[in-house]
């Protein structure tokens, strides 16, 4: 059974076009590398990875789709920090509300309600935030920080890079 309403899926680039978008990944891959580690510890420059690989796998790139991105992992974020923070602060039963918490946030994903805040991007980013090895060293302001800033860095350059395609390449 298919959705009526989604859209038809792109053709894979051929070989030649593959190996070009291949370049181009490796090269926003080492420049946001580059970057983030000026700006950010090491320990958090994943988020902007992390984003970028929910972007171009379940957005495909589409620019307008990226407010909604950023916004679910910073839920997701926000989702696995509330877990650590309350279980400092009331230990077990800061835990149990917490996991409440995610609950109700996992429910509200899955029957689209808030889908702004509560979509795929917020359990992508809840699943690895709340990785224990993850929460125990991770500084959850700075992962927020170094994921918006990925956002925005990966954005301009696809659409940049998206205006030169369209500007050079051939006529639809």
């Amino acid at each position: 059974m298919t959705d009526a309403t989604s859209a038809p899926a792109a053709a894979a680039p051929g070989p030649v076009a593959g190996l070009g978008i291949l370049a181009i990944v490796v090269v926003l891959v080492f420049a946001w590398a580059i970057i983030g580690t000026m700006l950010f510890s090491d320990l958090t420059l994943f988020g902007g990875f992390l984003l970028l690989w929910h972007w171009a796998n379940l957005e495909a790139l589409e620019i307008k789709r990226m407010p909604a991105t950023i916004a679910g992992a910073l839920v997701g974020i926000a989702l696995a920090w509330q877990l650590v923070y309350l279980t400092q602060q009331m230990g077990s039963t800061g835990t149990i509300i917490g996991l409440l918490i995610m609950v109700v946030a996992i429910y509200l994903q899955i029957i689209a309600a808030i889908s702004f805040l509560f979509n795929a991007a917020a359990m992508l980013f809840l699943t690895v935030a709340a990785a224990p090895l993850i929460q125990l060293k991770v500084d959850f302001v700075e992962l927020a920080i170094s994921t918006v800033v990925g956002a925005v860095f990966f954005g301009a350059a696809v659409e940049g890079l998206k205006r030169i395609a369209a500007r050079f390449g051939p006529a639809a």
